[in-house]
């Protein structure tokens, strides 16, 4: 996949959009009338790549170009095979995720990576400590984090991510990292950087829409 770059310029009322591909190598510019930096880079990819096949070679580039959009449509529908929404989860299934799981103890020694359930979520710690009343997971930050990366299995074996809503991270202990996937506005993103705290509309470099 391309990678996206865009940059407005008031002067001239036009947005440049360099596409970079690191394997085989490809760089290019191209230059758009209006602010498209709103845009989302799937569809200004797209456009990118129509408007250089029109510009070096009609025929073949608009053949190049439908073989991208096959392939892209292709991958996408093959990663969401490979996902389920945490809200449409069935409550057997909600149930047999929770039952992998101890419930949280008060007075534990509780090491990091040590998961369990609490109020019907699963927290994951972040760092050893032993538990008291007054440290709850799901107001503790600095020792607690929701659990995200859940799999679940359906009845021909196949593996399958649950992915949840975007939640505002309120700092570095709760960010997101590299790989983590959420369900925003409608789409499916994954995380390009470790400690995220933005969503994928506030910084969308840090977020690639899988789906």
């Amino acid at each position: 996949m391309y990678r996206i770059q865009k940059s407005y310029y008031t002067g001239t009322d036009e947005t440049k959009v360099r596409l970079t591909l690191q394997e085989p190598y490809r760089d290019f510019v191209v230059s758009f009338s209006g602010d498209l930096t709103n845009v989302e880079d799937d569809i200004l990819e797209q456009r990118a790549i129509g408007k250089l096949a029109r510009e070096f070679s009609p025929s073949k580039a608009l053949e190049d170009l439908a073989k991208r959009q096959e392939e892209q449509e292709q991958s996408i529908k093959s990663i969401l095979k490979t996902i389920t929404l945490a809200k449409d989860l069935s409550k057997d299934q909600k149930e047999e995720i929770l039952s992998r799981y101890d419930e949280y103890k008060v007075g534990k020694e509780y090491k990091e990576k040590d998961k369990f359930i609490f109020d019907g979520k699963i927290y994951e710690v972040i760092q050893e400590h032993r538990s008291q009343t007054t440290w709850i997971p799901s107001s503790t930050p600095s020792l607690y984090t929701e659990f995200l990366n859940v799999t679940i299995k359906d009845e021909a074996g196949n593996t399958s991510e649950v992915v949840a809503e975007f939640r505002q991270p309120t700092g570095a202990h709760d960010a997101y990292n590299k790989g983590d996937k959420v369900s925003f506005e409608g789409g499916i993103y994954e995380s390009t950087v470790d400690s995220n705290t933005f969503s994928p509309s506030q910084y969308p470099e840090g977020w690639k829409k899988i789906g």
